[in-house]
């Protein structure tokens, strides 16, 4: 694996071979994240504070493309080493704000022209998504929300980030599972049943309160949840919007309801959003299960990969 710094100033700095590192990859929430542990040369820590962008890759294949947050430096008796965090470029978007506006009608094209393009971020392929009639982007909502809500509210697209820093808008591209079974050098499974953030209601009206629609979570009721939400929506939002908003609302905390966490002896077992089939002896979680988040390492141990798993129907 080759790390590369890019710096402010268009040069290029290829840091020395990492002693560990993590690469941690989502869907959104949480960020792509960085982390890399490498031996640095005592009298050179400035050099570090001209990198802006982090470029990791192997074989000719980009693992990672991202801002750099944090650089530090540690000098001891055992030597210098230089540690860097960064986010993959969604952080661009989750870090600057957007003005609020009302549309009559957004298009895709109006959205990554004011949200996206400006922060250099291109679209990995091109897409026709349908526009939104009477959009709104509420004070306060940063780039990421914004571009979210349009994509996933209205289109039922979950935008996330390619390992190369491309945004994708098209929908899952399903191949065959990869398979967890014996065979597998699985070390850890958890299974984790999760009530916390569970949305048994979601009521949604508009600012007068006369305009309400209430959706339920019934199995989650069933079984005794009591969790509810209320969300405020302009006055003039038509009753299937209302409604979308608050389906919307149960089934994304519902996919929340039921994780699979498995680690793997192996680096980049999967990726974000690809299915995984899970087989193992006396274990009553068996079953297909789409990618979540990758949690990559090398470490005292090796390498070794953790999956988080989820409902491959589930809003993500």
């Amino acid at each position: 694996m080759e790390w590369t710094m890019l710096c402010y100033d268009g040069t290029e700095y290829t840091l020395p071979t990492p002693v560990a590192w993590r690469l941690n990859y989502g869907l959104g929430t949480p960020c792509d994240s960085v982390w890399v542990k490498t031996l640095w040369s005592a009298g050179q820590e400035s050099r570090l504070a001209d990198g802006t962008r982090l470029r990791v890759t192997e074989k000719g294949e980009t693992l990672f493309f991202g801002v750099i947050d944090e650089c530090e430096t540690q000098w001891s008796p055992a030597g210098c080493v230089a540690e860097i965090t960064g986010r993959g470029l969604q952080a661009l978007l989750l870090d600057n704000q957007a003005e609020a506006a009302d549309y009559g009608q957004a298009t895709l094209a109006e959205i990554l022209r004011r949200y996206v393009t400006p922060y250099g971020i291109g679209l990995e392929k091109a897409v026709s998504l349908p526009a939104v009639q009477g959009f709104s982007v509420a004070s306060g909502s940063s780039c990421w929300k914004v571009l979210y809500t349009f994509a996933r509210y209205y289109a039922g697209v979950t935008p996330r980030f390619t390992r190369a820093g491309k945004l994708a808008l098209h929908p899952w591209e399903d191949k065959t599972p990869a398979a967890l079974d014996e065979a597998a050098p699985v070390t850890r499974v958890v299974r984790r049943d999760q009530r916390y953030g569970v949305l048994s209601q979601v009521t949604v009206k508009d600012v007068t309160g006369w305009t309400r629609q209430t959706e339920f979570n019934e199995d989650f009721r069933r079984r005794g949840g009591q969790c509810s939400r209320v969300i405020l929506l302009p006055k003039d939002t038509g009753f299937q919007a209302r409604r979308y908003q608050a389906k919307f609302q149960l089934d994304w905390s519902a996919a929340e309801r039921l994780v699979i966490e498995v680690t793997v002896a192996l680096p980049f077992a999967a990726w974000p959003g690809d299915l995984v089939r899970l087989t193992r002896t006396g274990w009553s979680g068996n079953g297909t299960y789409r990618v979540r988040e990758s949690r990559v390492c090398l470490g005292e141990l090796g390498h070794e990969t953790t999956l988080v798993l989820g409902d491959p129907q589930g809003v993500l």
